[in-house]
């Protein structure tokens, strides 16, 4: 009798340790629950500021190339608008030695009119190279604001990633205190986030 007794004792007492177990996994259980959606949230905005970050760093490389492209073809339209000036200036002088040893006035109205057709040339070269560097201009600006776009979002990851971190390591050694901090830089991930957007 003694025996059943001592039997039902350490029953109860199993019975009992299992039902404390079981609220312990029930009032545990709901925040685990919510660090995994907070998890996989974190998750899929970090995929997407990484899909626009690196849209964004595409976009600044291309602006930045067709920068330099304009550039040099800025640089190519000055070089040529030395040479016209050039052949202006050479063309001035000659008809003014032209005039100076009395040559044939045709000559001398050739000369003037070869001079005055390349410095139109010439303003038509300068406006166009002037242009060219102004879409330069506009095309390198374009680049520093993707760029910086970029940076924004780039951060966003970083924060992103870090939250997820922390929210594993939460998981990983049940604290909660570490799950909070993974929220707040989750949250601030987002601004980030929204931040580049805008």
């Amino acid at each position: 009798m003694e025996e059943t007794e001592i039997g039902e004792v350490g029953v109860d007492k199993l019975n009992e340790n299992t039902h404390e177990k079981a609220k312990e996994e029930k009032h545990r259980a709901p925040w685990l629950q919510w660090l995994a959606l907070t998890t996989a949230i974190f998750a899929v905005l970090g995929a997407i500021a990484s899909l626009r970050s690196g849209q964004l760093a595409n976009n600044a490389l291309l602006f930045m190339n067709e920068s330099t492209l304009k550039q040099s073809q800025a640089s190519d339209a000055w070089s040529y608008y030395q040479a016209k000036g050039i052949k202006q200036i050479t063309r001035e002088v000659e008809s003014e030695t032209l005039t100076a040893i009395h040559a044939p006035t045709e000559l001398i109205d050739k000369s003037r009119e070869e001079a005055n057709r390349y410095k139109n040339e010439q303003d038509q070269i300068q406006e166009n190279a002037k242009k060219l560097e102004e879409e330069q201009k506009e095309l390198k600006e374009k680049s520093q604001q993707s760029l910086e776009k970029h940076h924004t979002f780039a951060y966003s990851i970083t924060f992103l990633q870090v939250a997820i971190g922390l929210s594993a390591i939460a998981a990983f050694i049940e604290r909660r205190r570490i799950w909070l901090f993974a929220i707040v830089c989750g949250l601030v991930g987002l601004i980030f986030l929204v931040q580049g957007f805008v």
